[in-house]
């Protein structure tokens, strides 16, 4: 039987202090989302599922994979879903909280479905807590500084199917992130591409030590606390030429601020060096011309509100809107 090597000295690891804030202890931990996903379908063997067309290709790829049926459902114009009245005993629904703006339609889904037969995809959420349902995925590196991993929170019995993962691949996650601390965004971008493809690999694997020490180092209050203020800023000033109708009250869990014009900012502000993210280009063809989702996929530039900033840059994004307005 092979033994641990006990280590004494020598120089120092890799290590983060404990703000014991980490807020889901309950969740599996898997390499992405996605694998997280993968890994719910096949251990409780779900054969058909109600999916949104506005979402990445990413979530699709596990229900191809493990041929799972695929019912497809648009959104109306406040992200609710255009569903049957009853779901059969024998499907799934998967619905993703968009952009962190979706708290009200979630609690209506609750009470209009089987809780049983939801699972809410908080990729875009990651501060608001589980419902009672029968699944919730989080995505962290969505709002967080880490390179890679996915939460599973379920009740059902499941037992991680991990596929091996090399170290030096571990490693490798973080490059791009040590390229920006060092350097600039734009002198990284290729690497950091070059770790997202590889997260197209949906097959479950364990998220990394490294990630796991990050998760537990962060002061969670103080992010989404930073998250909500520089949001609120944004709407503040932009909130009377946003097409999107946004309900402050709703808002615990702002992954960006989408502006809905006639015409989309990115390009420019990318231009300005503000690298606005784009959501979801790869479904356009699933999306039905004229719909919501098709507006939000060419209508909507997504202003960044994170934790790395203040009114001050939520104030410079707000002059080169009015710029480019003008």
């Amino acid at each position: 039987m092979q033994t641990s090597t006990i280590e004494i000295g020598g120089y120092f690891e890799f290590g983060l202090s404990n703000s014991y804030q980490f807020p889901y202890p309950q969740a599996f931990k898997y390499h992405s989302a996605r694998s997280a996903f993968y890994d719910l379908l096949q251990q409780q063997d779900i054969k058909k599922i109600w999916m949104p067309r506005f979402i990445c290709d990413s979530m699709i790829d596990p229900l191809k994979m493990l041929n799972v049926e695929i019912f497809w459902y648009d959104l109306n114009e406040d992200f609710y879903p255009d569903l049957p009245e009853k779901l059969n005993s024998d499907e799934f629904l998967l619905y993703v909280n968009y952009f962190g703006l979706c708290i009200s339609q979630q609690h209506k889904l609750l009470m209009q479905y089987p809780k049983e037969q939801i699972i809410f995809d908080h990729s875009q959420a990651f501060f608001i807590q589980p419902f009672d349902c029968f699944a919730t995925i989080y995505s962290p590196r969505k709002f967080l500084a880490v390179a890679e991993g996915g939460l599973l929170v379920t009740h059902q019995r499941i037992v991680p199917n991990y596929n091996s993962r090399a170290w030096d691949e571990m490693v490798e996650d973080y490059q791009h992130s040590f390229i920006r601390k060092l350097s600039t965004a734009s002198q990284g971008y290729n690497v950091f591409r070059k770790n997202e493809n590889k997260l197209n690999d949906c097959l479950p694997k364990k998220m990394s030590s490294i990630t796991e020490e990050k998760l537990q180092s962060f002061n969670y209050l103080s992010i989404k606390h930073q998250r909500i203020e520089n949001f609120k800023f944004l709407h503040d000033q932009l909130g009377g030429i946003n097409q999107l109708k946004i309900d402050l009250n709703q808002i615990i869990s702002p992954l960006t601020y989408p502006l809905v014009l006639n015409t989309k900012l990115a390009d420019q502000l990318i231009t300005d060096h503000i690298y606005t993210p784009t959501y979801w280009t790869d479904c356009t063809a699933r999306v039905i011309d004229g719909s919501f989702e098709q507006k939000m996929i060419f209508q909507a530039t997504h202003l960044i509100c994170d934790q790395r900033y203040s009114s001050k840059e939520m104030q410079f994004q707000i002059d080169k809107i009015q710029e480019y307005l003008k």
